[in-house]
């Protein structure tokens, strides 16, 4: 079971430590203000009114133990710089921050935070690339760099297998999942025989240059 703590009980970090709880994960959740904890202490293992931002808190409730740390305090900008230091000075593993821009990214990143998300943001690309582009399923941002996208194949592709149309060469983008609307196959990974209908979404990894390609080209 992974002992994850959220720190900051504003909505992101209220619904992230509910949905966290509700998949089976042990969570501690952290949060100055004692009315905002009483709200989430019923849904998790461990709600505790503390400042983030001193470093004995930290320690007490041993925050570098933890399989991951979430920082859901945004808005406060110090309070954020000073709890990933002291985290990270303490030997915490896996800690991902909250960001409000891309100056407060960058200095989190400097002092280690191991991921930056930006709700807000990251929604609105999902959301845009789903509206814009019929053939895009979903989309999740993993690096500045590289996502992940659910694809429904075109028309060139089904009926073929992936090594028929050097999809790797052809498209830049490696075939994870696939998801079928036949219940007899479900989800899966596929093989490089795979034949691809037109009841499979595809779950693709690629480089997001190389996904708005593929995109305009299945149009």
């Amino acid at each position: 079971m992974p002992q994850i703590a959220v720190v900051g009980m504003n909505s992101f970090g209220y619904h992230l430590a509910r949905t966290l709880a509700e998949l089976g994960s042990e969570v501690l959740v952290v949060d100055k203000d004692e009315a905002v904890i009483d709200e989430v202490k019923t849904y998790v293992a461990k709600a505790v009114v503390a400042d983030i931002s001193d470093k004995r808190v930290i320690q007490d409730l041993n925050l570098p133990e933890m399989d991951s740390v979430v920082l859901s305090v945004g808005n406060h900008f110090e309070a954020a710089v000073l709890a990933a230091l002291h985290l990270k000075d303490l030997g915490a593993r896996h800690v991902v921050a909250k960001a409000l821009s891309e100056d407060h990214a960058r200095v989190l990143l400097a002092l280690g935070v191991n991921r930056i998300v930006f709700p807000e943001r990251d929604m609105a690309l999902r959301l845009a690339s789903t509206l814009h582009g019929t053939n895009i399923a979903d989309y999740v941002p993993l690096t500045a760099d590289f996502s992940i996208t659910e694809l429904i194949p075109s028309k060139e592709m089904v009926g073929k297998t992936p090594i028929e149309l050097e999809f790797r060469k052809r498209y830049g983008c490696q075939i994870l999942v696939v998801k079928s609307l036949d219940p007899k196959e479900g989800t899966f990974i596929p093989d490089p025989t795979t034949v691809i209908t037109d009841r499979h979404i595809l779950i693709l990894l690629g480089k997001n240059d190389d996904l708005a390609k593929l995109r305009e080209k299945t149009q």
